[in-house]
Parts: C-alpha cells; structure tokens; sequence
C-alpha cells in the first residue's frame, strides 16, 4: 500500500455524519510500515465499538467508518471466516462490522452494509503467515502474494460498494 497523509487518510473516510467528522488517528500513525500492510484499520480509542478502515484503491484513498455488533455467546462453539482474510477463527475473534452508507437524505442513513472482520483489524498479519506447504503445493511467497492480491480486491470491492450511495428503490407500477 502506498503512504498516506494525515490529511489524505481523515478526507478517505466518505460515511461520516457531520457530527462524527472528528477522526482520531491511530496511535503511532507516523510509525506505519506503508508497504507492509495491505490496508490501515485502527479503532476510535475514544469509541472502542468504531473502527476505521482505509485503503489504497485505484490510485486513491478510500475510506470507511464501521461499528462493531456485539458477538453472541450463543456461537461460542462455532469458527467463523474473516470476508477479507478469509480465515477461520474463533467466534469472539471475527465479528460482524456494518458501514453505514453515505446519504444526505436522513431515512437512508439507516441503510448499512456488513461483512464479518478479524475483531482486531489483523488481516495482514494473517496473510503474511507462512503455509503449510506440501510437495505439490506452490512456493510459500506465491501462496502469500495471493493471499494479499485477495486481500486487497475484496477491501477494495466493500470500499466501494459501502462509498456509494444506495441506489433508489424501485417502485411497483
């Protein structure tokens, strides 16, 4: 991922309400390791239920604001898959974030979009952990790439698609 500004990074976040425009930073930001990650998300510290995640995508910064759903202890015996890393963890270390869409017409703010994420925004490092490789199975740094190819298309794609208005609903005739 590219390097990013301050500044770059607060103006990619396109789901804020007027009243939330307020982004906090995450601690150490100056500190990122740009090419290493393959987006930056990081949690409000002042809200621990508001995430930020921002990505490189098409040249640009793109950027959201997601509030994490409580987990269930009901399916505390069930694994569940990351949508981004695409790996199974345990239930209380995936949870469900939802983005609500960008809208000047306050009844469609109540339209979200959700995805289940590493509780602790850790994609990355997921992806960049080294497989078990079998005698027919692609070098280890192929299987990493892909991983992070993937990685970055399907962030790219929910950013898009949570940026986005939604589209108006179709009337019957």
């Amino acid at each position: 991922m590219r390097s990013m500004t301050s500044a770059e990074v607060r103006a990619s976040i396109v789901n804020l309400d007027p009243v939330q425009k307020r982004v906090h930073l995450p601690v150490g930001f100056d500190e990122v390791r740009w090419p290493r990650i393959d987006y930056l998300g990081w949690r409000d510290l002042r809200a621990p239920l508001r995430v930020y995640l921002v990505a490189d995508v098409e040249g640009e910064a793109l950027g959201v604001m997601l509030r994490q759903n409580p987990n269930q202890a009901a399916h505390s015996s069930r694994a569940v898959m990351c949508d981004l890393c695409r790996f199974a963890r345990r239930f209380n270390e995936v949870s469900l974030f939802t983005a609500p869409r960008p809208s000047r017409d306050k009844r469609q703010r109540l339209s979200t979009l959700g995805l289940h994420v590493c509780t602790d925004l850790d994609c990355s490092v997921n992806v960049h952990s080294n497989p078990i490789v079998g005698p027919l199975d692609p070098p280890a740094e192929e299987t990493i790439e892909r991983r992070r190819q993937g990685l970055r298309e399907r962030t790219a794609a929910f950013l898009k698609s949570a940026s986005h208005p939604e589209r108006e609903a179709r009337r019957r005739q």
